[in-house]
């Protein structure tokens, strides 16, 4: 398995190429494995992982067999691509991995057109009935957008990426609008005004229909208020798909998605929140919270390190900064914004030394909060998985 993670991982896989001619070109070597299946595509700032993931549950449950493509993974990269839930293996990927290394000799990929070429063929072999697929980046030029899908789905808009998608939300929005395709179906989460006139445009051009999701009060499997929005979104595109109330229930309560408002333990909550967006949302919840001892916090370079610190810091008494195995930004500069907040503030490198201590430092109804990267959560369970 290494080595085939080790050609992965040694592809384009943090220089930054939009476009879609080479994932095409790609595909099209491999008998264009997209469009051997009905696809959902999901794209959004926030929420577009719990709602796949939503979305993958109700399916099922309603009896088809369903592909699920996500990113990033948190522990192994397996978990990017699973049918009925099941991660694919590592024989498969060794296996589609070989494959398309032979028919692409002439091309060159960046790896995450790579690991969309893999999913869709494993999809296509697979025969599955529906893939749920999310985008990487944006929309308009992100690889997945090669895809006729039978609905397009756009959940929150918020800042993230300004550098590759703009700076204001309605430049961001209309790079997610890009996904709806012409006399297709659209389904929005909610949105401001600004947001939502990008998508009736787009919609009006493409001569789509446009559906805002509905508002329920559905029991849902995932923690958080921001949830029930994600869980409206994959209602409403479940009842377009004629699945009946009963499987829409059933697979609203049962949905996975790990490391997003999950307690690992009692008192022990992580948490993906990498942006100020999704900041708000685990602030909200962690407010309702008891005694919040504790902040174990890892950031990346290119997030907006103090409006997150200014949002999550002031809620914790003690703060313990370590570092992801990704881009992460540097623990001096965390600590300088950190310090604005809080004295008590400690930089510790090793995210398993840092738990240790965080751990080791509050009592049993004391709260301990890891947050600030997915990297870093990923890291975290890793940790617990290997120690557990």
């Amino acid at each position: 398995m290494e080595p085939t993670l080790d050609y992965l991982y040694g592809l384009k896989r943090f220089g930054m190429k939009l476009g879609l001619e080479e994932i095409r070109n790609l595909l099209k070597t491999l008998g264009n494995p997209e469009e051997q299946f009905k696809s959902i595509h999901i794209a959004g700032t926030n929420g577009k992982g719990s709602v796949s993931a939503y979305l993958a549950a109700i399916l099922q449950e309603a009896g088809y067999k369903v592909g699920w493509y996500t990113s990033p993974h948190l522990i192994k990269f397996n978990e990017r691509i699973r049918v009925n839930g099941k991660e694919i293996s590592d024989l498969e990927l060794v296996r589609l991995t070989k494959i398309i290394k032979g028919k692409s000799a002439e091309l060159e990929p960046t790896f995450f057109e790579f690991t969309t070429a893999l999913a869709f063929l494993y999809f296509a072999e697979q025969k599955v009935d529906f893939a749920v697929v999310e985008t990487g980046l944006g929309g308009r030029l992100d690889a997945t957008n090669v895809l006729n899908p039978v609905v397009s789905v756009i959940t929150t808009i918020s800042f993230d990426h300004q550098k590759h998608l703009g700076n204001s939300l309605a430049e961001i929005a209309y790079e997610k609008a890009c996904i709806i395709k012409e006399n297709g179906r659209a389904v929005i989460g909610r949105g401001n005004k600004e947001v939502l006139d990008v998508f009736e445009k787009k919609c009006a051009d493409k001569n789509a229909k446009l559906i805002i999701a509905t508002e329920e009060n559905m029991k849902t499997s995932l923690l958080g208020k921001h949830q029930q929005e994600n869980a409206n979104t994959a209602i409403t595109v479940a009842r377009l798909l004629k699945i009946n109330e009963e499987e829409i229930k059933q697979g609203i309560a049962k949905a996975k998605w790990p490391g997003r408002l999950e307690f690992v333990s009692e008192n022990v909550l992580i948490d993906c929140a990498h942006n100020v967006a999704g900041m708000e949302k685990l602030v909200e919840f962690v407010k309702r919270l008891g005694k919040r001892k504790v902040l174990v916090l890892g950031m990346a370079e290119d997030k907006e390190i103090a409006k997150m610190v200014r949002l999550i810091v002031p809620l914790f008494e003690n703060v313990i900064i370590t570092q992801g195995n990704h881009k992460p930004a540097s623990m001096e500069v965390i600590a300088d914004e950190v310090l604005k907040y809080v004295k008590d503030v400690k930089k510790i490198r090793n995210v398993e030394e840092a738990m240790k201590m965080a751990l080791n430092s509050v009592s049993e109804d004391e709260l301990v909060l890891i947050t600030g990267s997915i990297y870093l959560v990923g890291d975290v369970l890793k940790v617990l998985k290997d120690t557990s």
